[in-house]
């Protein structure tokens, strides 16, 4: 137990209650090491597995859209009373 009178050291007092009992187990800071490294993992796969089925479906969209549209149709630009052939609009 602590001496009430003693003042915790910065770095204990900053770093909250549970920090000085995982510092002193080198068995629980290599299993919470471990658990921090497997939730990693398990965020970063459900990422990457939520962007495939997201590109996957992007794609997927786009061939029926694609598929389902027509030819594309000739259009006729009006004539430029100008007479000039580009059609940039001049600052």
């Amino acid at each position: 137990m602590r001496d009430p009178g003693r003042a915790d050291p910065p770095d204990r007092a900053a770093n909250g209650p549970d920090r000085p009992a995982i510092a002193d187990v080198p068995a629980a800071r290599d299993r919470l090491g471990r658990a921090s490294a497997q939730l990693l993992a398990a965020v970063l796969v459900a990422v990457s597995g939520l962007a495939a089925l997201v590109l996957w479906h992007l794609a997927r969209r786009g061939r029926l859209i694609r598929d389902g549209l027509g030819p594309p149709r000739r259009i006729r630009w009006p004539e430029d009373p100008d007479g000039r052939p580009d059609r940039t609009e001049e600052p």
